[in-house]
């Protein structure tokens, strides 16, 4: 849906940074806050009524910032190809978590930045990788297996189906933020989120009435993760995401997601009283490094 002319996205400068560290931070608890919400709502009723609340904020805010709900046939398209990609997505990451180990699929899905700038280089004539980048990225990457080696050395050959199956999701994932930052050089961003939010909705929810039998009530740690599952990242945090991919170049926008895992075991540490070890410190020096060389020009 874009073309050189209306592709206004341009390299990434300081604000940009911030905003890409910002979106980074918030889905870093993430994996926090779906694991408080699993413990009184399954999988996908715990998806759907996450998405529910995605799709009451993106209302409101488009209501709040006076956007056009008005779609147009020509963008039908490229949203439907966006928003089916994310439960796609969403379903090898699953699966393929529940033959592998939490680190194991930590240390899979957060290669999606290396796909991303891998297939932005290819797509954007203006967000090249080089040598430099590359060996940057390479030794963030680092980073993240040495924060998660032990677990990974000893289990790899018993959770490779796992690992592959996430590995997918994260090529997946890293393809979809590239072309959401393409078609929305054309397609009003709000638009985009709805879509993703409500077809999330529907197909988690037509899943979970047909498998899912289990009983749960609202309680304060649910309510709590729906929250965040929903109203700050289902909704603020998607349509901040979207609003830096519009803008920037996203090879070097979606790089700062290689800080999550960091972040997470962070987090842990500070709410779940998960003492981390040196590894945290020496992952923290390597990505640190390795962001510097991969943010060169």
């Amino acid at each position: 849906m874009s073309n050189n002319n209306l592709d206004k996205r341009k390299p990434l400068d300081k604000k940009g940074g911030l905003l890409a560290i910002l979106i980074a931070i918030l889905w870093s608890a993430n994996p926090l806050a779906a694991k408080i919400g699993l413990e009184d709502a399954p999988i996908f009723r715990l998806g759907f009524m996450r998405f529910a609340l995605g799709i009451f904020v993106v209302v409101a805010w488009g209501i709040y910032t006076k956007q056009s709900f008005l779609i147009s046939k020509k963008t039908l398209i490229p949203l439907g190809i966006s928003s089916v990609i994310v439960p796609v997505q969403f379903g090898f990451h699953l699966f393929g978590q529940d033959q592998t180990s939490a680190s194991h699929g930590v240390i899979m899905i957060v290669t999606f930045p290396l796909w991303a700038a891998m297939f932005s280089h290819f797509y954007n004539k203006n967000d090249r990788l080089n040598r430099v980048r590359v060996f940057g990225l390479i030794l963030a990457f680092f980073g993240i297996i040495v924060l998660f080696w032990d677990s990974f050395n000893n289990n790899f050959i018993e959770y490779l189906i796992g690992d592959v199956l996430i590995l997918i999701s994260a090529i997946i994932l890293g393809a979809r933020l590239v072309y959401v930052s393409h078609i929305t050089q054309g397609v009003n961003k709000i638009h985009v989120v709805l879509f993703e939010t409500v077809v999330g909705f529907l197909s988690f929810f037509i899943i979970s009435m047909l498998f899912e039998r289990q009983e749960f009530v609202f309680t304060q740690s649910l309510i709590i993760s729906l929250f965040y599952l929903g109203i700050v990242i289902a909704g603020f945090g998607l349509i901040l995401q979207t609003h830096v991919l519009k803008t920037y170049l996203p090879g070097k926008v979606t790089f700062f997601n290689l800080f999550q895992p960091i972040l997470g075991v962070f987090f842990a540490w500070i709410i779940l009283a998960e003492k981390p070890g040196i590894e945290l410190f020496l992952s923290i020096l390597l990505v640190f490094i390795g962001s510097y060389f991969a943010l060169k020009k």
